[in-house]
């Protein structure tokens, strides 16, 4: 089985002013697949006094080919404006309202405001051909909306997708070296030997009868 959604891959948000500014259109590499980069490692975004909770809501198992529908919630933390970065392997991400698809991964298109405390952002997947567990990265920024990159935080998610009913993954093909053929290889010339030997031994027992 292989991590999808691993894994779907994780949106990480970058809402960004200031020196950094380009980001409040988006920036995908934060989700989390790459080595746990996030905004706050990279630099962009920290400070904040309270850390918010980033979910993924959906589907656990789709069909080979299915779509499937999900979201991505922030709740908390500085709680002004939102932003976002999912990624995941093997498996189609398609944008919802205030996202787009950038190199295969999601982002915000432009910071979305929160509504009682938080900001959701829908999405959709479509499940690949080959079965197996894919694993869908998420990263959710929560920011104050100060045009600077202080006072902001963020959080993680990941969810597990199955996908059945396609073909099954390649099988793994073994070194044809090692194990037991090269334990075997040297078989051979051990028989000769043991034959000689015993010949030998039968022409000694010949002489001697």
């Amino acid at each position: 089985m292989r991590s999808i959604l691993s894994s779907v891959g994780a949106v990480a948000v970058c809402l960004v002013a200031g020196s950094a500014f380009a980001n409040s259109t988006g920036i995908t590499g934060r989700s989390g697949k790459q080595n746990g980069l996030s905004c706050t490692a990279s630099g962009c975004h920290g400070g904040g006094s309270s850390t918010p909770t980033v979910t993924l809501e959906g589907p656990t198992a789709l069909s080979a080919g299915q779509t499937g529908q999900y979201s991505l919630i922030i709740t908390g933390g500085p709680g002004v404006k939102a932003g976002m970065n999912v990624a995941v392997d093997g498996a189609t991400l398609t944008a919802g309202s205030g996202s787009k698809v950038v190199a295969g991964e999601l982002t915000h298109s432009l910071p979305k405001g929160f509504t009682d405390g938080s900001a959701r952002f829908d999405f959709s997947l479509v499940a690949p051909a080959t079965n197996g567990t894919y694993k869908v990265f998420a990263a959710g920024n929560s920011v104050n909306d100060n045009k600077l990159e202080t006072g902001d935080a963020h959080a993680n998610a990941t969810l597990e997708v199955v996908v059945t009913g396609g073909s099954d993954p390649a099988p793994i093909k073994e070194d044809d070296e090692g194990g037991c053929s090269a334990a075997t290889s040297g078989a051979p010339a051990v028989l000769i030997a043991v034959f000689a030997a015993l010949a030998s031994r039968r022409r000694r027992q010949s002489r001697q009868g």
